[in-house]
This record gives C-alpha cells, structure tokens and sequence, in this order.
C-alpha cells in the first residue's frame, strides 16, 4: 500500500520535516450527482490511485433531500447521502484504501441546519445520544435575527458570541459549548475510525477560532488536515497559525492566492504575473513563502470558484492545461479539480507522472527561468531530479538549457525533465497507452440495452420529465415532460417509460410531477438501470421511494427464471453486460452485480 500523508503525530505536530508527495484529487463539482456517486468513484479506484494519493469527497452525511451537496448539514451519523448510501459509501473508502488512496471528508461544522429555526434532530451511534440543543447556537447568529426569533418563542440561545464570522444559511454553533464539542468529536472520530476515512477538508473555518481546528484533530488524529479559510494570504497565516499546538501547526489551508494569481496570469494573457519570490509579503501565494510552503494546498479551481459563472473573473475559462502544468510543477500538495480531470486525463497524468519522477515534495524549491507576457518558466527540483515547466501562449519561445528532454506539452505547456529522469518517460507513456486502448476496447464491447422506470403514485396526473447525460437532452420535451404509459404489477397499477441506454457511460435522470405549478420530486439521477419507485405528496411536495430491490423481482415471469445461467434484468430480457451495482436475476436467484 502507498504510505499515505502523514502530516499529523498523536501530539498533532505537523511533520514540516519530512517532505511529501502527494498529490490530491477533489471528486467532486456543484450538482455533480452522477459523476460523484461514490459506486462510480470506485469502479474507477484503479486508475484514480496510480496517479492520485488523496481524494476529497463532498459531505457525505444525509442533508434532508435527495440533492444536496453537503454545506447544509443536518445528520452527521446518517451517511446515506445525495452521493449514495452508507454501504456504498464505505465499500468506495475500503477499496480506495486496499489501493493506497486515502478518502478526505468534507467536514462542515461551522453551521448545521435545523428542522424549523432551533429544532435538531436526534442521533444515536455505539448507543449514545447525540443533539444540538437551542443553547448551542451563537447568540449572535444571523447578525441578531436568530435571538430576536428564539425571544418571539420563548427559546435560550448560547450566551457566546460566534468565535469567527457569521453565516445566515444555517444555525452557526458555538463551539465553546461542551456539547458542541462532544458532539463534533464523536462525529470525526466516527469518520475517521469506522467510516475509514483519512483526514478532513473542514469547510468555511474563518466561520469559527482557529484554536477549535487544533483541538479537534488533536483529539481525532487525522492523517491531512486542510482547511478552506477563503481570503488573503495574510489572514490564511494568522488561521494556520491559530492551529498551532506546542508551536507546531496542526493543519494546512487550501492557498487561494495561488489560485487568484494563475487566474489573472490566464484571464489578462500576462503570463509574467506567475512571477514570485520567497517574500513575507501577504500579497503572495503561500506557495511562494518558504515558511509556509508545507502548509499550502494549491488548487486552479474548485467547486465554488468554478460555480461563480457570472463573475466576469470566474471560472476559468481558457488554459486550463496550462493551468494545471503549473500546478502540478509547483511545491506543496496540489489539488486537481474533477472536470479538469475528467476533460484532460491523459495531460493530467503525464503532469502527475513527471512530478512524480522528479520527486517534487511540499518543501521542493523552484527557480524562475523565464518571466514574459506569452509565458512563463520555472523549474523545480526534487528528491530525484528537476522539472522544467513552461506555460503561456507561446512556450515553446523558451529553449530548455542543454541536459534536459522535453517529455510532454500541448498548445500551452511543455514539461522537460532532466536527461538521468527523463529515462524513466517511456514507462509512463506505455502505461497511458495501456489505459486508453482499455477504454476503447470497453466501449467497443458495450451493447445498448433499455432501462425502465416504473412508479406507483398515489395521484393523477402522473409526468415524468427526462433529461440525459448527453449535454441534458430533453427525452419528454420541455417541462413537465410527458404522461406516462401504465401497465399492472402484482394487481397494482404502476408508470412507466423505458430509454435506451446507447453508451457505458450514458445515464439519465428523472422528476415526477403533476404537472406545471404542481408539486414535483426532487431530482432522481444517474438512472442506468430499470428501476421501480413509490410517490406520495406530502407538504406540498412529492416525496418517492426506490424499491426496486423488493418490487423489481415481481415483474420477472416465471419462464425468464431459467437455470441455463443466462442473466436476466428484473423485467425479464436477457441481457448480456451486467452493470456494476445492478440487480439481475441468474438461474432463478435475483444477485448484484459486482
């Protein structure tokens, strides 16, 4: 197994000693229900881990409907979440692990939501009780407004203030509260040591002291620690200091400016503005600073960034290949988005495998060699050889100095290694090549089949509006979609509609509705396979249930349950490629795939 990031000791003193190499992958974007699925996420542990030593997952906690991303939290010890339920959850973390790839939870404790404005849901684990109370939220929460209304019912709020800055989405709770603390405790712990988990990503932390993060993973011991203190740099070091026990850091933080400072070199087409040195100055990245560079996780986009559409600044929108080559040349521990991933792999890779080879750490040292309008040059060097990363709209303006291989580039970027490295290229070449003639020779053997939905609903009018994966499709025509056919199972009338499924990574996603201004389910997505629902409205809304696993065998005829071993879907047609995570009927059993 890959040793896996160990930046924390049981005192919580972060290793600033031993250099590190990992490199980090965020599984996720904003909506991204299908790709993050956590079934989907593992059937790819192969790959993901020859590249990737850590990958950040969204809050996994079940957050009150069927799609959410996680920053509103509501449970912390249901996992049955947006992104697939507890068992799938821990069988991705398992498999992750067996292949040396460490899961980081996304741990959102600077808020909590509520059932009404002061009611939180009880939880029991290992037989104890867990609860928020009123007297746990700030006094101050929501500038004031959260007092006012528990005064109006007659409730007790904290008598603190918040420790960091107000957010009105949720309850801010006051962390100073003994409950509060033994509550987030158990829940990282939970994470941690049953769940599997290997460290955190803590959300909005400029939301509460720096002095609470060191006392948590003091207490829980995680692997990686970062935190998301979204601002200057200055004040991303004064948080980083903040979580100092006996002098020693107890975590890192995501470094935006080195993501504001690509952003601005991308969007002005002034390469030049990479330029930086090892000053103190808070303007600078911390990648830039020695002291802090182990500190720093880097990044070019994540969720949010990539989410402010109609900022004139974000996302990025151009040079994202370039982009990221700068990233994965740099020091520190980088992050890369999934979309980047997902549209550039065999670039991403080449970028992870030069670094790799040259062995560049959290606390490898870079030097400039080129500073221009139309690009920028630096190399780094590292435990095993240099790295010469050029990027901009013209790199191939620079000569690489005598002694070095150009290894890969694109229109952007060209990564040299130096010659005794660059020897070992070929193997990365070889093993890249292996993984795309993989996936052709898996699409090629792909045959589209029909997937079905069924719904028994306890009203009328019934529509299903269908969108797919290929750019949203409409398949029912605009909303509400169209009314469905209907066909009787075991006495009941049941809705249904069948989509061909035309390519392995084709899926489609589903509402149920009344009709326009009518009540409707919330988003049912990433439907590759038949699959069986009940609907009821309830508060206005249409609430469903899957069951397909104790309704779908009703519908196989007796004549389908053959003992002749072919594979059968629950509406009885042969098929011949089962879907992983699918059930499907073999000699009269009904099984899941795997």
């Amino acid at each position: 197994m890959k040793k896996i990031l160990a930046l924390l000791i049981f005192s919580c003193s972060f290793l600033v000693s031993s250099a590190q190499t990992e490199v980090m992958l965020q599984g996720f974007y904003w909506d991204s229900y299908s790709d993050t699925r956590w079934t989907k996420l593992e059937g790819q542990a192969d790959e993901l881990a020859r590249y990737f030593d850590l990958i950040w997952v969204p809050n996994s906690g079940y957050c009150g409907s069927s799609n959410n991303m996680g920053y509103m939290p509501l449970y912390y010890f249901n996992q049955n979440s947006s992104f697939g339920t507890e068992a799938e959850l821990r069988s991705m973390i398992a498999t992750f692990k067996e292949k040396g790839l460490g899961t980081i939870a996304d741990v959102v404790i600077n808020h909590h939501n509520t059932n009404g404005w002061f009611s939180f849901p009880v939880e029991t684990y290992n037989g104890e009780t867990y609860q928020l109370q009123s007297t746990d939220i700030c006094r101050n929460d929501d500038g004031g407004s959260a007092l006012t209304e528990a005064t109006a019912q007659g409730i007790s709020l904290s008598a603190n203030n918040d420790t960091g800055d107000d957010w009105n989405g949720c309850r801010d709770i006051d962390h100073k509260s003994a409950n509060v603390n033994k509550v987030v405790k158990a829940y990282l712990s939970f994470l941690l040591n049953d769940l599997g988990y290997t460290g955190f990503r803590y959300d909005m932390v400029k939301g509460y002291s720096a002095s609470y993060t060191a006392d948590y993973n003091t207490a829980s011991h995680p692997s990686f620690s970062v935190g998301e203190c979204w601002d200057g740099s200055t004040t991303i070091k004064r948080w980083i200091d903040g979580t100092k026990v006996d002098g020693v850091p107890t975590s890192s933080a995501f470094d935006f400016q080195f993501r504001y400072r690509v952003r601005d070199a991308v969007h002005q087409n002034n390469w030049a503005l990479l330029a930086g040195n090892a000053s103190d100055s808070g303007g600078y990245p911390l990648i830039y600073q020695e002291n802090y560079r182990p500190y720093a996780v880097t990044f070019v986009e994540n969720h949010d960034t990539e989410k402010r559409a109609n900022d004139n600044q974000d996302p990025l929108k151009a040079d994202t290949l370039a982009a990221n080559a700068y990233l994965l040349a740099m020091p520190g521990t980088p992050c890369v988005f999934l979309k980047h991933w997902l549209n550039a792999k065999s670039d991403i890779k080449r970028m992870i495998s030069a670094r790799k080879l040259a062995g560049i750490t959290t606390t490898s040292t870079y030097e400039q060699v080129a500073s221009a309008s139309l690009y920028y040059g630096v190399k780094t060097t590292g435990t095993k050889g240099s790295l010469i990363c050029v990027v901009g709209k013209t790199p191939t303006a620079y000569t690489a100095p005598a002694g070095y291989t150009k290894v890969c580039s694109a229109a952007d970027y060209i990564y040299y290694l130096d010659n005794t490295t660059a020897a070992g290229w070929q193997a990365v070449e070889d093993q890249i090549a292996a993984e795309v003639q993989a996936e052709k020779e898996r699409q090629e053997q792909f045959e589209p089949y029909t997937a079905t939905v069924y719904v028994k609903a306890d009203f009328t009018p019934v529509y299903f509006y269908i969108w797919d994966s290929n750019n949203n499709t409409q398949l029912n025509g605009n909303w509400p979609g169209k009314q469905p056919s209907t066909t009787t199972i075991d006495g009941e009338t049941w809705y249904y509609q069948s989509v061909s499924i035309t390519a392995s990574d084709y899926y489609f996603n589903i509402i149920f509705n009344q009709g326009s201004g009518k009540p409707q389910t919330d988003d049912i997505t990433n439907i590759t396979t038949d699959k069986y629902y009940t609907a009821t409205i309830s508060s206005g809304k249409v609430q469903f249930t899957d069951v397909t696993a104790t309704v779908g065998i009703v519908a196989v005829q007796s004549d389908r349950s053959s003992s002749d071993g072919r594979i059968y879907n629950l509406m009885g047609v042969e098929v011949k490629q089962p879907v992983k995570g699918s059930i499907y009927i073999q000699n009269g059993k009904k099984y899941i795939s795997e």
